[in-house]
Order: C-alpha cells, then sequence, then structure tokens
C-alpha cells in the first residue's frame, strides 16, 4: 500500500485506501478479546457533519468568544459522569480529554500544585504512563507493590510512607488494572497514606470506574470514596470511533485558570485547542443509553466475563478474575491462538476482556481453538 504523500498531491482515489483500512478494522470485531476497547461502535450518522471545524478552547463551563456555541455537550459530558463518579457536579471541574494519559497527567498535576514536594506513590500495576508523568512533573516516583488479584499492597503503601513522614503524598489508586483488573481499595489506600500527612488522591478509573459504577456490589471508586479526581475513559466501555477520556476533580482544588485575553476565555486544561467532536460523541453514546442503558451494557459485560471463567475453567486453563471487572485472566496459550484472537499477553498469562463487542460465540470459539 503506498501511502507517500507526493509533490503533486494526487486524487479521490486516495479514499479508497482509508476505507480499506476502515474495512480491515470492521474485519477484526470477531476475534479481538485481549483489549479494552469497544469495537462495538457506528458512528456513520456523523458523516455528514464532518464539513466544519469542531474545535474548542478553554474551560468548558466559561467557553470563548470564537466557538460556534460546542461546549453545552462537554459540559452534560461532565455533569452526568461526576454524577455517576459520586461526585456534585455544581461543585466538580472536568473536560474531555484526549485519553486516559491526560486524564492522569491532568490529575496528578493538581496534586503536585497542591503538594509541590510530595512523591508520587502508585501500585506496580499501575498504567505505565504513571512513572512517566512522575518524570515530567519532576515528582519522587515511588512505585508500591501489588497482591496476586493486581491491587496496591497496603501494608507495603504505608511502609513507603513511614519512609517519608510528613512529606506529603500524591497517590495514584487504580480502578481496574490492564492485566488482573484489580482494584484498590479507596478507603484502605487512606489509611496507608496517614503517616506522610497531606494527601491528594488520584482515581484511574479508566475501564473499571464505570464497571465497578454498576456492578451488583459496588466498590466505592468515586469522590463519594475519597477521590480528589477521577480519570474516565471515552472510548471503552461507552465506545466512540476516536481515543477521548474524562477527567474529573474537586473544583476548590484546580487552580486559578488562566485568562486568555485574545480567546476571551478562562482555561485550567492542558491543552489549548481541543477537539470538539470528541464531547459531542460521547454526549450522544450517553444521551442514547442513559443510566440505564449504561447499567444494563456494564452487566451484559460482567455476565460475559463470567460465561468466559465456566469455559476456560472447563477448558483447564484456570481462569480467575476480580468480582467486579471484566477482565479474565487464564493460562498463556499457543502464540498463534493469540495472535488469532489478539488476546493480550503479560508473561505466563494472557487475558479476556469483556468488552461490549465480545459475545458468548466470540468465547466459544476461543475455547474450541484451545481444545
Amino acid at each position: 500500500m503506498d501511502l507517500a504523500v507526493t509533490a503533486d498531491g494526487t486524487g479521490p482515489g486516495d479514499l479508497d485506501l482509508v476505507r480499506e483500512q476502515r474495512n480491515r478494522q470492521r474485519g477484526r470485531r470477531g476475534a479481538f478479546l485481549g483489549y479494552p476497547v469497544n469495537m462495538d461502535v457506528d458512528y456513520r450518522a456523523f458523516g455528514e457533519l464532518l464539513d466544519v471545524l469542531w474545535i474548542t478552547v478553554g474551560d468548558p463551563s466559561r467557553g470563548y468568544h470564537a466557538r460556534l456555541d460546542l461546549q453545552p455537550f462537554e459540559r452534560e459530558v461532565v455533569r452526568f459522569l461526576a454524577g455517576v463518579a459520586g461526585a456534585d457536579s455544581s461543585r466538580t471541574y472536568g473536560y474531555v480529554t484526549s485519553g486516559g494519559s491526560e486524564n492522569n497527567l491532568f490529575g496528578i498535576h493538581v496534586g503536585r500544585e497542591r503538594l509541590p514536594d510530595a512523591p508520587l506513590y502508585y501500585s506496580t500495576t499501575a498504567h505505565y504512563t504513571v512513572e512517566r508523568t512522575a518524570r515530567l512533573l519532576r515528582m519522587e516516583p515511588v512505585p508500591v507493590a501489588s497482591t496476586r488479584d493486581g491491587s496496591i499492597d497496603l501494608a507495603a503503601l504505608r511502609a513507603a510512607c513511614e519512609r517519608r513522614p510528613g512529606r506529603g503524598a500524591v497517590v495514584v489508586a487504580t480502578v481496574g488494572t490492564t492485566v488482573a483488573g484489580g482494584i484498590d481499595s479507596l478507603p484502605g489506600v487512606l489509611r496507608a497514606v496517614e503517616p506522610a500527612g497531606e494527601h491528594h488522591l488520584h482515581v484511574d478509573a479508566a475501564l473499571g470506574g464505570l464497571v465497578a459504577a454498576f456492578a451488583p456490589n459496588p466498590p466505592g471508586w468515586g469522590f463519594d470514596a475519597g477521590a480528589d479526581s477521577v480519570a474516565i475513559s471515552g472510548h471503552k466501555l461507552i465506545g466512540t470511533p476516536v481515543p477521548c477520556g474524562v477527567v474529573l476533580a474537586r473544583a476548590e482544588l484546580v487552580g486559578t485558570p488562566a485568562e486568555v485575553e485574545y480567546l476571551s476565555a478562562e482555561d485550567s486544561t492542558l491543552a489549548c485547542s481541543r477537539s470538539a467532536l470528541a464531547p459531542a460523541l460521547l454526549w450522544y453514546a450517553l444521551r442514547r443509553l442513559g443510566h440505564r442503558g449504561l447499567a444494563a451494557r456494564v452487566h451484559r459485560c460482567l455476565d460475559t466475563a463470567a460465561y468466559a471463567v465456566d469455559r476456560l475453567e472447563a477448558a483447564g486453563f484456570r481462569p480467575w478474575r476480580n468480582p467486579a471487572s471484566v477482565n479474565v485472566v487464564f493460562e498463556r496459550p499457543a502464540e498463534h491462538l493469540c495472535r488469532r484472537w489478539r488476546l493480550s499477553t503479560s508473561g505466563p498469562v494472557a487475558q479476556v476482556i469483556a468488552m461490549p463487542h465480545v459475545t458468548r460465540a466470540m468465547i466459544d470459539g476461543l475455547v474450541a481453538d484451545l481444545r
């Protein structure tokens, strides 16, 4: 496939190359089991809306004079997800980001601004970009051991804080670790960091937050459980055709916004120009689902995960999962099967993630190949 950009440009046939890539993506849906992306998306209706620039700048609650009034979509997305995350939306700051990494960078930055000398504590199973964020913000990184279920070892966290008494703590708690779907106990984390003194608790709930919110026995994971900032993915459980996320924080913790005179805007976001299309896509998805529809989606995913455990157990692959997680970990099969079913792997284990596009028939197909 020749994708070279030439001096003279080419013609309308180039769109066929893009269609080819799109068709390959569609063809992968039936055997895409191991990654936390929702492939059950259809936003073709938005095609007719792509003849304008979807751009926004500044805080969605304030806006700027050049916008085409696109921020109401973003404000409603923030309001709805703040409620799901246990916050009072009137006292919560938030915006739509480029994805989970920006979410975490913003939340940790809020903590660093509050506690400039505090180390950054996180589990060894936290997302790999958390350690990168520590470097970017010039914070002392303190990785803490994890337990078998993927959650942070609370005794090890307390011991790490005791070695750094009174310095404060910025802590990343993960709700839905990459492999095991581990869920850190927020009350346990808050008790463990007491020797450090003041703290900021950021919750990386990219996938696991929305699952935990609607699980039969939901663990505390949001603002009502002690979080100061929360990160949620848009393209995972909700499902959008472009990566995006939503970051939320207690409004009183977010610093005074920069005033940008030429835009007549106030801005506390990390970016300047941001996509206004992603908030519209998220709003469209949430509007169609509603609270009940989102809960039903989570329940279907959890049912599929439980079914995968049963089938893999019967096949002798010793599966395991956290009860409020859609991640199913099992013994790593042959490499060609990992490639065929696009299973993510970590050492001796592989995983199925029961995203909305994953069906029982797909699980049956995997198990048939494993046998």
